[in-house]
């Protein structure tokens, strides 16, 4: 059986990013995409960023999974937030555009979606939904990447039992997280099914069961998190693209026999 193939989104060239943030996003995407391979997928890197690359996902019917990483924030104009807000940064509208995109053409063509950090709240923003602009940090786990003590930060999340997400990590879990933004209004279509001790929403996934949409507002892939929860969460979407993949091509046969 041929190896599902999971396009991996970032903003790999985005020309707000300062250095660090560049090194540190591709050692997250790095360590997400190994995590794709162990699972049996085939990860397929591209840059939102550049824009050559604009549209090239959306021509592109040769893969079955998106996985959509973390980066800076989303330009607040997508979803009607304060463009002049004082903590908003490192907007890359070549990125927003390429996977809100993708996102929208993913749900459209049946394809099961993943989101880790500015993941979520890019899915969240391409289906109608909108974001905080800026978290309170005090007397809150959550912590600004530009946070002179390191841009992780564990904490605790509770989530939603008999969700998908309870289903491959359980009902509790300690977990690194750098964010200062976060979902605010939840798009139609999705459901809140994890939460911070602070109530911030720290997981979506899709209302409708037949739908594979999961997105995570921290890190699994980083050095911090649970490996264990790394791949089976990367286990679990590759096992969905392995099974939309086989309903298709045997939907495709029935048609063909028809």
């Amino acid at each position: 059986m041929t190896p599902p193939r999971i396009a991996v989104t970032w903003p790999g060239s985005a020309p707000a990013y300062p250095e660090w943030f560049h090194a540190e996003l591709d050692r997250l995407t790095k360590s997400a995409a190994d995590a794709v391979e162990r699972a049996g997928g085939t990860a397929v890197v591209f840059d939102a960023a550049d824009p050559q690359l604009a549209g090239a996902l959306l021509r592109d019917d040769d893969w079955d999974g998106l996985l959509v990483m973390g980066g800076g924030d989303v330009d607040p104009l997508l979803y009607d937030g304060d463009p002049h807000h004082p903590s908003v940064s490192d907007v890359d509208p070549t990125a927003d555009a390429f996977e809100a995109s993708a996102v929208v053409h993913a749900r459209a063509a049946g394809r099961p979606v993943l989101g880790i950090c500015r993941g979520l709240q890019i899915i969240n923003v391409a289906l109608g939904g909108s974001l905080h602009e800026d978290l309170p940090f005090e007397g809150t786990p959550h912590r600004n990447y530009a946070d002179p003590s390191g841009p992780m930060v564990p904490h605790e999340v509770t989530i939603e039992p008999g969700s998908r997400l309870a289903a491959v990590v359980g009902t509790s879990a300690t977990v690194p997280s750098g964010h200062h933004q976060a979902a605010a209004r939840v798009a139609d279509g999705l459901r809140v099914v994890a939460q911070a001790p602070d109530c911030v929403i720290e997981a979506l996934e899709a209302e409708d069961p037949g739908e594979w949409i999961v997105a995570v507002q921290w890190h699994p892939e980083d050095a911090q998190g649970d490996p264990e929860q790394l791949e089976a969460i990367m286990g679990a979407l590759v096992e969905a693209c392995r099974q939309k993949g086989t309903r298709g091509a045997e939907h495709a046969r029935e048609e063909a026999v028809q």
